[in-house]
């Protein structure tokens, strides 16, 4: 033991720049958890919208009878959650400029942890959409809600929206890797880890002229053609994090949990009744003031840390398996017992379906870290 905290001490006083302060390790790692379980939140999310949109694909008419209420509810959590993946991108690039390894090491370390696992879960994701699909459509179609669309039918473009999520033709522009549309958090996270030099570059050179331009591109919601602007927004503030050596947690602590909270909801307010771009995005920005300062809430009560630096092992599993084969299925079989026929059950598909996706998936993660943690490590990434 002494050894190694020699060892640690000399790492210390080498190159103290890399270490990440133990405050914010613990505030990282307290949130990552809770915001994979946001994120299942926003992906079983039906709306009167979407329904209608899956009987247009599928002809599969869905029982959906919300109120008022239920459809307040189900907008609040889904706003509430549109902090998780900003969050993670965030989180991200803090992390790695905090690391600063060479930019050869990186590219092999997040080859290891983004696409290794993207491959083998879009290729598994495949097989479930396209060979397993086929087969079910051979034996049993009644089951499926589109059955003569199958890979015999896809075009090479329909290939490459499936698998990246870009759309080739007329259409173009960005979409989520239709076999995993979760994935389109990792294929931007490789996106913008390969070009992280020039931003850090931008950062260190440009610092207020470069900060204020992405801004500008977020609030506005204006499309840049690589990442979404979200993505490039809260990597970028990730990067400006770590390069500035800004104490952000400690920031965010002075701001009062009433005008935060104050904030939020006036946003929340007017983003009901607008589709203004820049209300929205300022709500979500607000949301992770918010959660930010909800981790020292995590932090402070060491039984509930604990349990969350626990289950922070399978955060990115639970992001990964929750869908579309889990929470599809889930949702089917929901739905056959209680249909939505009026908003109590509406509310009760909402919260059920996703508990059940996240106790399930994560009692998978659990099983395979124990029975097979080298797969388990492989499939995450090493995470």
């Amino acid at each position: 033991m002494a050894a190694t905290e020699n060892d640690t001490a000399a790492k210390d006083v080498i190159n103290p720049r890399t270490l990440i302060p133990g405050d914010t390790s613990k505030r990282i790692t307290a949130l990552r958890f809770l915001l994979a379980v946001l994120v299942v939140f926003i992906h079983n999310n039906y709306t009167a919208e979407n329904v209608a949109e899956i009987f247009a694909e599928t002809g599969k008419q869905i029982v959906f009878n919300p109120n008022a209420f239920s459809v307040w509810i189900q907008a609040f959590i889904l706003e509430v959650g549109s902090c998780a993946v900003p969050l993670f991108f965030m989180f991200a690039a803090y992390l790695q400029a905090k690391k600063n390894a060479p930019y050869k090491t990186l590219l092999q370390k997040k080859s290891v942890s983004l696409l290794v696992p993207f491959i083998i879960w879009i290729a598994v994701y495949g097989f479930y959409s396209s060979g397993l699909k086929l087969l079910v459509a051979k034996i049993a179609p009644q089951l499926l809600w589109t059955p003569d669309n199958t890979m015999l039918t896809w075009t090479p473009a329909e290939w490459f929206h499936k698998i990246l999520g870009y759309r080739l033709k007329e259409e173009g522009g960005f979409g989520n890797p239709e076999f995993a549309g979760q994935f389109w958090f990792v294929r931007d996270l490789i996106i913008l880890t390969v070009l992280s030099p020039a931003l850090k570059f931008c950062v260190k050179k440009f610092s207020i002229i470069f900060f204020a331009l992405v801004s500008i591109v977020y609030i506005l919601g204006i499309q840049v053609y690589f990442v979404p602007p979200q993505a490039l927004f809260f990597f970028t503030a990730g990067l400006y994090w770590e390069m500035s050596d800004a104490p952000l947690f400690e920031t965010v602590d002075t701001i009062g949990w009433i005008e935060a909270v104050l904030l939020f909801l006036g946003l929340f307010t007017a983003s009901r009744f607008s589709d203004n771009k820049t209300v929205h995005w300022c709500m979500v920005a607000a949301m992770c003031v918010l959660m930010l300062k909800f981790s020292r809430i995590i932090v402070n009560r060491k039984k509930v840390y604990d349990v969350a630096k626990y289950f922070s092992g399978f955060s990115f599993f639970l992001y990964a398996i929750h869908m579309p084969f889990l929470n599809d299925l889930i949702k089917r079989l929901w739905l056959k017992i209680l249909p939505m026929e009026n908003a109590f059950f509406c509310l009760a598909e909402y919260f059920g379906v996703t508990i059940l996706t996240v106790v399930i998936g994560t009692l998978i993660g659990i099983a395979l870290k124990k029975l097979c943690p080298k797969l388990f490590a492989i499939v995450t990434g090493g995470r």
